[in-house]
């Protein structure tokens, strides 16, 4: 599945770069909003930023919409220049922007690749922490920042913000995790359901028959849990046994099975065997 999805990343550049779109139709916006005087802002902080943008967001637009560059450099490329603009704005707003240091990795979730997303992670803690550090030399709102010096900073700014990112990226990250895991083991029931029934299968009505004569009493009984969603821990509690005992049973359970992904095994045999486990008590 996450083979397939990689082949057509030449259209998740697309949605990405619209993306980057709307991002930059926001960025006019509160251009707008510092032109009409309803953000205190000087004309000259404002043009230099849009204009910064501009550069680096609409690069992505004329890579791939324009050119149609179709290669794996231009994900990386496209959430560089994202980074590079939540930099620039730090540098000019200071605090009031910090939001913002996490849109390059929201848009990196788009690629459902785990690489991507370790990679948006790493370039934004450096781009925060540049952020600050050029702000230790120059402050183009020097009214609105609470801090001043090297060492306040770093220290109360960069720091905290630094820490607080990594709370955000982590957790897309697990998220990401999360639905490769799910799409993974999707394809992996279909793919199943793809191949020609076996000996055993021939032999028998079902699939399941087949699964339960594999199988012994007791790890039948940690099957039919498994299937029905129950984690280990509970499972455990339910039969009675310690919780290695049963991660010993689902291992076993994986090999005679032939599928040693949790969510393919219940995503192939949970609604099944709810239908049919009144025939397999």
């Amino acid at each position: 599945m996450i083979e397939i999805y990689k082949k057509n990343e030449s259209e998740t550049n697309e949605v990405v770069s619209k993306s980057i779109l709307v991002l930059f139709g926001f960025v006019l916006l509160v251009g707008v909003f510092c032109w009409i005087g309803v953000f205190d802002v000087y004309d000259y902080m404002i043009n230099g930023f849009i204009i910064a943008a501009a550069m680096h967001l609409l690069l992505s637009t004329i890579v791939v919409r324009l050119l149609h560059v179709d290669k794996p450099f231009v994900k990386y490329l496209l959430i560089t220049c994202v980074v590079l603009v939540t930099g620039v704005a730090y540098v000019v707003f200071t605090f009031q922007t910090v939001i913002i240091f996490v849109i390059p990795s929201i848009i990196a979730t788009f690629y459902l690749d785990l690489k991507v997303m370790r990679y948006s992670g790493i370039i934004s803690v450096i781009n925060i922490a540049l952020a600050h550090l050029v702000t230790c030399f120059h402050l183009f709102q020097p009214w609105i920042e609470p801090f001043g010096g090297m060492k306040p900073i770093m220290l109360y700014g960069a720091l905290p913000r630094i820490l607080q990112y990594l709370v955000c990226i982590i957790l897309l990250y697990l998220l990401c995790k999360r639905i490769l895991e799910f799409f993974n083991g999707f394809y992996q029931v279909i793919q199943e359901e793809k191949k020609v029934p076996d000996v055993c299968n021939t032999k028998n009505p079902t699939d399941l028959d087949c699964i339960l004569e594999k199988l012994t009493e007791r790890e039948r009984e940690v099957f039919e849990l498994l299937v029905q969603g129950f984690t280990n821990t509970q499972i455990a509690n339910k039969l009675y046994l310690s919780n290695g005992t049963i991660k010993n049973y689902v291992s076993v359970i994986y090999d005679k099975v032939g599928i040693r992904d949790r969510t393919a095994l219940v995503l192939k045999y949970s609604l099944f065997y709810r239908g049919n486990d009144q025939s397999h008590t």
